[in-house]
Order: C-alpha cells, then structure tokens, then sequence
C-alpha cells in the first residue's frame, strides 16, 4: 500500500516538473494562444447574439474583433490626448522638482549629517550606473513593443479561428471522451466558457468603475491630468493584490512633484478608499463568486505565472487555475483538488446573492 502510494507520488511529482517544464519553454506560442483563446470565449456571447440577429458568422466575427479593436484604439486615443497636455507641464514640473530634491537634500543634511555635495556625488555614480545599463534597457524596450505587436497580431489571428469553427473544437472534444459522458463534457465545456467570459468582462468592468473613482477623486482634489493618472494608475489593477501597489506610484510622485506639499495625502486618501469600494463593492458585485478561487490560490496562481511567464502570467494564470478547479469538480478522482482550488461557502458575500436575485426577478 506503501509503494502504491510513493508510486502515484513519484508519477504526480514528475507530472508536476513536466507541466512546468512544457510551460516554461513554450511559453512563445502558449501566452498568445492563451490569451486567444480567453479572449475568444469573452467575445462568444457577442457573436451569438449577432448571429440571432441573422448576421452570418464570418461577420459577426469580424464586428466582435472590430469592437475590441475600437476600444482599444479609443483607450489610446485618450491616453495620447492626456500626454500632450502633460508634456506641456514638463518644464513646470522640473522646476518644482527641483525645489523638492533641494528640500530633501537639506533635511537629510539635518537629519543624517550627509553634505549636499557628498549627497550628488553619490546621485551622480548611481545615475553613472543607470546609464551604462541604459542601452540594454532600450534595446530591450523597442524588442518588447515590436514583439508585443506581433503577439497582438497573432492573438487577433487565433481569435478570428477560435470563434469562426468553435463548434469543431468542442466536437474534438467530445470525441476524446465516451457518448455516456458526453452530456457532462458540454456542461464541462460550457461552465468554462462561461467563466472565462464572465471573469474577463467582469475585470474590465471593474477596472472601468475604478477609473471612474479615480478620477473623480483626483479631479475633485485637485491634482492636474486627473484622467491621464486615473486611467495609469487603473491599468495595473488587471493584477489582483500587486497591481493596485503599482498603479499608486504614478499619482503619488505627481502629488509630490505638483508644488502643493498638501496634495500627498489626498491622493493617498483617495488610493485607499477607491481600493477598499472595488475590493468590498465593486469586485464582489461584478465578480461574484464566478471565480470560485480562494484568496490563498488566487495569490499562489499570481506568483506562479510569473515565475513561468512573467507578467503575463500573472494576469493569465487567475482564470486558467479556476478552469482547472471547473475541471477537477467535474472529475469525481480531482474533486479535493478542486476543493482545495475553491473558496470557503463562508467567503461569500450574501447580500451579492440577493441583489443578483432581486435583479433576475425584475
């Protein structure tokens, strides 16, 4: 009984190491075609209304591509539009910033007894350091934005086939299972779609509700580009727990460097309370519990992805780890996996339930 057990250990562990492996080094074709393949399910619902209203499935692919696109350019657009009237404050904000470097360096000549030409030539063998690294940086930089189009390029491509033949691939599906399973498979299939979908609409709708906090907040404290460091600071938020830490940074050092010291702690205030109404409200209502991962595994899945896929797969990782929790409750072998995958009963928030009900009434 012993060896049964160190032997399924052995197999699971080496499973494991295969998995990460196969992750690790494919991870060129597997991060676009993952983030295809999500996409694709969030846009099935777009096409299938489309076709109800007899567009025919070729064109009701392209307007679902098209709608993306649109938002994406139109996101952009006003993000270019923010940046010109932020350029024209740059001088400005040297000037104040400026100001700001010399207050520091004198209370840290007060405080640590640091002489403010000691204090340069230690900025300036820092900045000696950042320079020499300064052309690898770049290069890295141009590399990433050219690959970044091309991987967008191909994600488009997959989506177009994912949608356009998506009856094929679940037919593949069906065909690796028995006919007696088949009615589960679909159910399977389905939950997965409808969670990958939901999880995905549902976080941009959120990120949406918390620009609009931002910026409203920032705008009635008066912090100037409200709307450029709104949609900054939201952008990270698509990363659960450490996106928000990064998003604060860019209003925060705007708040110093706006010549009013009286604006830090506004823009903290407003940081916070945004965070605590999309993490209590927001969140809970436009998520639910479609999710169904813990807290604990929604973090393991965070590092996870980005030990294997970097940034990507901090943002991918999420809803690939509660598919795998949908497939685990499907399989009565997996279930304590997805058990251990799963948020307690206790977790959920009840008044979401009831609101939801009330709305499905009406």
């Amino acid at each position: 009984m012993d060896s049964i057990s160190l032997n399924r250990f052995n197999a699971l562990l080496l499973f494991f190491i295969l998995l990460v492996v196969a992750l690790y080094f494919g991870r060129l074709f597997l991060v676009p075609f993952t983030f295809g393949t999500l996409l694709a399910m969030l846009l099935v619902p777009v096409c299938r209304w489309l076709e109800k209203h007899h567009i025919n499935r070729v064109p009701a692919v392209f307007i679902s591509l098209f709608l993306v696109l649109l938002f994406i350019i139109g996101l952009f657009a006003i993000i270019s539009a923010q940046i010109v009237n932020f350029s024209n404050e740059l001088p400005q904000m040297q000037q104040r910033l400026g100001e700001t470097l010399n207050t520091l360096q004198k209370w840290v000549e007060q405080q640590l007894g640091v002489e403010p030409q000691k204090q340069i030539q230690l900025l300036k063998k820092a900045a000696s350091n950042l320079f020499k690294s300064a052309n690898s940086q770049a290069t890295a930089l141009v590399s990433g934005v050219v690959g970044g189009f091309t991987n967008f390029a191909i994600v488009v491509i997959y989506v177009f086939f994912l949608l356009w033949k998506r009856e094929k691939y679940e037919s593949f599906v069906l065909q690796l299972t028995e006919k007696e399973h088949h009615s589960q498979v679909k159910d399977t299939l389905y939950e997965i779609t409808k969670v990958a979908s939901e999880y995905l609409g549902g976080r941009l709708l959120s990120m949406a509700m918390l620009a609009v906090i931002y910026v409203v907040g920032f705008s009635i404290i008066g912090l100037k580009n409200a709307v450029l460091l709104g949609l900054i600071a939201v952008i990270p938020t698509i990363i659960p727990y450490v996106g928000p830490l990064i998003g604060a940074f860019f209003p925060l050092v705007m708040a110093l460097t706006s010549g009013d010291t009286g604006a830090f702690v506004p823009v903290v205030l407003v940081l916070v309370a945004a965070q605590a109404m999309d993490n209590y409200f927001i969140e809970p209502f436009v998520l639910g519990s479609n999710l169904s991962l813990s807290p604990f595994m929604t973090i393991v899945s965070i590092v996870i992805g980005e030990l294997i896929w970097g940034v990507a797969g901090m943002i991918l990782f999420i809803p690939l780890f509660a598919i795998i929790k949908i497939v685990c409750d499907h399989i009565p072998v997996l279930q304590p996996y997805g058990f251990l995958l799963g948020e307690d009963d206790d977790g959920k928030p009840a008044w979401i339930d009831k609101i939801k009900k009330l709305l499905k009434k009406k």
